[in-house]
């Protein structure tokens, strides 16, 4: 039961309607009660509680008991503190450790609640109090130096959480909803107090100027890299535009979205076919395709004036492509040159933590309407994806 030596069971009831029950009845033996080395006097109890606690089989089990009240050094009453449930909750830790660990593997709060027989309200307070527990053993948290920050959306893509992560240890740091500047300068913050992190050597981050100007102000030295991925998506948008403009006269490019926005090695062999029949004709959008993959090969090159004499003329035939789509994502990547290069030379990405990423949008959107609570519990959320 996970109760001390100090009760006793005096009774056990079964109920077989309306529900399958069985209460076990404790009572506080000993007549007197020892906190900080200082003895009390019991002198009477509370009314009858109860704690869900663990089940048994089909049955929904609870401790029941009414529990001592001393009065203190200060002429207060008091409750004697018990070691088999949180204080002023309803169920037992040791049932409260049942929840987490089928929270870990479903992630549902309702249906976590029919299985172990209980209520959504207990589940939910079994996770405020795991967030709890977790921030204050985490204490404040400085020993990250490289990092990624991304957004995630949620509330139907009108509200945005940013997100810190730990690209060394691959971990969740922290996560705070919005994605101003302020926002992310208040997350920082929330870790260690500490309006400037100087042990910050890299940021991997996408092209959204709050983010850049808040680490900018947090971490003047960091290197701000733009990651590769968040470019090379920034291209294949583009690419995409070209062929929805110039599908219209061509019928060659009907339903061939992948087909163009696919890399060649994961092209189903048909796919393939039709690519090879779309970049023989040398239209714009198999152009478009070039151009991208022209990008992607300038990461392979490892030495820093060849990368910046290599890009510059990427840079120009892109914009001599006359391709609209192209020419208005290289404006763009002009305005945001050194974190390009960066990129280029450090190699570092944050495509590693894609995966996690997906694991955190499946825990967003299982969170639904509890997301205010989501963006609360980092600690608790790194934990459970983990686990998936």
């Amino acid at each position: 039961l996970g109760v001390t030596n100090d009760f006793a069971i005096t009774q056990i009831e079964k109920e077989e309607e309306p529900k399958k029950v069985i209460k076990i009845f404790l009572k506080y033996l000993p007549n007197r009660y020892k906190k900080d080395s200082i003895e009390y006097r019991l002198y009477d109890t509370t009314p009858e509680r109860e704690w869900q606690h663990l089940s048994w089989f089909d049955y929904s089990c609870y401790l029941v008991c009414k529990l001592p009240r001393y009065i203190d050094s200060d002429g207060k009453p008091k409750v004697i503190d018990i070691n088999f449930a949180p204080k002023n909750k309803g169920y037992t830790y040791l049932f409260s450790q049942k929840i987490i660990e089928v929270l870990q593997k479903v992630r549902v709060q309702k249906t976590v609640a029919d299985l172990l027989q209980t209520t959504a309200h207990i589940v939910r307070s079994v996770m405020e109090q795991a967030v709890e527990n977790a921030l204050e053993e985490r204490g404040e948290v400085s020993d990250f130096e490289n990092i990624s920050l991304d957004e995630k959306a949620y509330a139907k893509g009108h509200e945005y959480a940013t997100i810190l992560i730990d690209s060394d240890k691959e971990y969740i740091i922290e996560m705070n909803e919005g994605r101003k500047e302020k926002s992310v300068k208040a997350l920082f913050f929330s870790l260690n107090t500490k309006e400037h992190q100087p042990q910050i050597k890299r940021v991997n981050i996408d092209m959204w100027k709050p983010y850049m100007n808040a680490m900018e102000d947090i971490a003047p030295q960091a290197v701000q890299v733009h990651d590769k991925f968040h470019l090379f998506k920034k291209l294949s948008e583009a690419i995409d535009k070209t062929r929805k403009q110039e599908v219209k006269e061509t019928p060659l490019l009907l339903n061939q979205k992948y087909t163009v926005l696919k890399n060649a090695e994961n092209r189903t062999e048909k796919q393939q076919e039709d690519f090879d029949k779309i970049n023989e004709a040398n239209l714009k959008t198999a152009q478009a395709w070039r151009i991208r993959e022209n990008f992607k090969d300038i990461f392979q090159i490892n030495d820093s004036t060849t990368i910046t004499i290599i890009y510059d003329k990427w840079i120009q035939n892109a914009l001599e492509s006359n391709l609209k789509y192209i020419q208005q994502v290289v404006e763009t990547f002009q305005r945001h040159r050194t974190g390009i290069i960066n990129a280029f030379e450090t190699k570092s990405t944050s495509g590693k933590h894609e995966n996690m990423n997906g694991r955190i949008q499946s825990v967003i959107a299982k969170a639904r309407g509890f997301i205010n609570f989501l963006l609360k519990i980092p600690s608790c959320v790194s934990r459970w994806i983990r686990s998936i």
